[in-house]
């Protein structure tokens, strides 16, 4: 579940969380953007950052967070 992916980045003290596998096609009976929502509302309420690249977006894995923006919004 989203929120339980957040909550794995909290036990292992994860500097961030990347949520994976979700966004890229639609397979199930829930909206697409259910999955990060939930994520992303679960992240907030733990202070955990989270990192979301667009669908195909590079990012740069340099010792700092990159910044990326609720694009599914």
């Amino acid at each position: 579940m989203p929120e339980e992916t957040i909550q794995a980045g909290v036990d292992i003290g994860a500097k961030a969380v990347m949520p994976i596998h979700w966004g890229a096609f639609k397979l199930a009976m829930h909206e697409w953007i259910d999955p990060i929502v939930r994520a992303s509302d679960k992240a907030k309420q733990v202070n955990m950052p989270l990192i979301t690249p667009q669908v195909g977006e590079g990012i740069v894995l340099n010792g700092q967070l990159p910044v990326t923006s609720a694009w599914w919004k």
